[in-house]
């Protein structure tokens, strides 16, 4: 039999290269990692590694994270808590500090950009395949939440897992990969279930493509765990969630009980074309980036021939990368539709999307590697590839990432050392969102219920008394002067402070004790 050729054009850039440039995509996470947490959306973050703090104090229960919002009540589900409960084991063995937040995302984050390099060899050409691993480690929105206390690149690492796993169970009718996709998927659904439909969409269609009886079953038992996973954790959560006190009384409260409405928002806001516009440009500047948008639009012409240019002992899945891409597009328009007030809300809701764009950027940066002209010894693919890169690796500073909110650090901080442990507070500062924002309670370390300042009134101070509240604490930022505590509060006046940073006012401070000067909560 006649060698097989290889076009030329198709020969991947040299190993050592492109670890070299991996390993330097990846090193851009580390210079913000020392600092505070930083926006954006410090708000899941400060959850993320308050649960951590707590799991290192009182233990790890699995089954009984504890939020700052909810005062001495304290129990309520967000997600599977795995994520922080490693971060509360490195904190046993090097002491609590967010850095370990920080590193657990890391490590989850590189889980998943191996399981994509491993499921790109198997769509596409291994040049196409680690071009897409670079676009992965490149892209803005990534390179921010690998690097912070959140939990979406754990979703992610399972969803990538499970998509892996699962077009290798089918290509090559193994249950070993079957039951890793299984494994792979249960952990997405624990964490965040919706996240898998990314991956099932392309698989179904892979079942379809490869039909048998036997890939059948591998599809059902890969499907199985994380649907019976996903409906034990949603019964529990909301068991453990509807014990949270009747708290209607305060400001937009709510129980977080299979609450749909809140994560799908309404037909109005669908409606709003400003809303999509918000979406469609996060992902135009923050997932592909305009000239990553581009590659991905020349995807569609790559001819992605089976078996040309592929990685040594690597079998090619017979669906093909743009199938499995189209496949991937419907569930992610299924997901921004369906979830729409969380992605319009959340910028992490767009997380699904960085694997298909990776993908698309590495096909289509193939293609113009392939017909693009050459410029002396450099091909002109290459160079656009190279300037891609560079403008995504800038991105993140352009973007105004890692904003760090010094009136709230600095204000916490000095709060702190009034208010004492174990001290409940109401605690209002520039932006308050009740009646879940832990921005103020979690840097105080201290627990209690957020408020914005006008909604704090005597009846509802009288009530959460009955539940322990004895602090007020108000910020307000000196850009921001509409803040101010309710006159009302006046006899219980504990402290009144301008809050510093590096020696300049950025804001001001009240503490209120409300056993001070025999305050009865007269007045509103």
């Amino acid at each position: 039999m006649a060698e097989r050729r290889t076009d030329p054009s198709a020969r991947p850039p040299a190993s050592r290269t492109w670890l070299v440039v991996a390993l330097a995509l990846l090193a851009l996470r580390l210079p913000g990692g020392s600092g505070p947490m930083s926006d954006p959306h410090v708000w899941r973050q400060l959850d993320t590694h308050h649960v951590a703090l707590d799991f290192h104090r009182h233990g790890i229960d699995l089954f009984h994270p504890a939020v700052t919002w909810l005062g001495d009540h304290r129990t309520i589900i967000l997600n599977f808590p795995i994520t922080e409960a490693l971060s509360a084991l490195l904190y046993r063995a090097f002491g609590p500090d967010p850095w370990w937040d920080r590193m657990v995302s890391l490590a989850f984050f590189v889980v998943a950009t191996l399981y994509l390099l491993g499921l790109a060899r198997r769509l596409m050409p291994e040049r196409a395949a680690r071009l897409a691993t670079l676009a992965w480690l490149a892209f803005p929105l990534g390179q921010y939440f690998s690097f912070v206390p959140h939990i979406e690149f754990t979703v992610i690492a399972g969803v990538n897992g499970f998509a892996y796993h699962g077009v290798r169970a089918l290509t090559e009718r193994s249950w070993r990969h079957a039951a890793g996709a299984a494994l792979a998927g249960a952990l997405a659904a624990l964490v965040k279930g919706p996240y898998l439909a990314v991956a099932l969409a392309p698989l179904a269609l892979l079942l379809l493509r490869t039909w048998s009886w036997g890939n059948a079953a591998r599809a059902a038992l890969a499907l199985a765990v994380p649907v019976a996973a996903f409906l034990w954790w949603r019964g529990h959560a909301d068991a453990v969630n509807a014990r949270v006190p009747d708290w209607t009384f305060l400001p937009d409260f709510y129980k977080e009980v299979n609450p749909l409405w809140r994560w799908m928002g309404t037909l109005a806001e669908r409606q709003d074309p400003d809303n999509w516009f918000v979406i469609a440009r996060r992902l135009w500047r923050e997932v592909a980036t305009p000239l990553g948008v581009a590659f991905a639009a020349a995807a569609l012409l790559h001819p992605a021939p089976p078996g040309e240019g592929d990685a040594p002992g690597v079998r090619r899945a017979p669906l093909g990368a743009r199938p499995f891409l189209a496949a991937s597009g419907l569930a992610l328009a299924f997901h921004v539709a369906f979830f729409f007030r969380l992605n319009l809300w959340h910028n992490y809701y767009q997380v699904p999307f960085l694997a298909p764009a990776a993908l698309a950027v590495g096909l289509g940066a193939d293609l113009a590697w392939r017909r693009l002209p050459r410029l002396g010894p450099l091909p002109l693919g290459a160079a656009a590839f190279a300037l891609f890169l560079a403008l995504a690796a800038w991105a993140p500073w352009r973007l105004g990432y890692r904003w760090v909110d010094w009136v709230r650090i600095e204000a916490a901080k000095r709060a702190a050392q009034i208010v004492p442990p174990g001290g409940l507070v109401v605690a209002s500062d520039v932006t308050t969102l009740p009646p879940t924002d832990p921005r103020l309670l979690a840097r105080m370390d201290r627990y209690g219920w957020p408020m914005r300042a006008h909604e704090i009134t005597a009846e509802r101070l009288a009530r959460l008394r009955a539940y322990g509240a004895r602090w007020v604490v108000v910020v307000r930022d000196d850009a921001r002067p509409d803040v101010a505590p309710p006159a009302f509060l006046g006899p219980a006046l504990a402290a009144h402070e301008p809050v510093l940073h590096a020696g300049r006012r950025i804001g001001e401070l009240w503490v209120y004790d409300l056993d001070r000067g025999g305050w009865q909560g007269g007045g509103r």
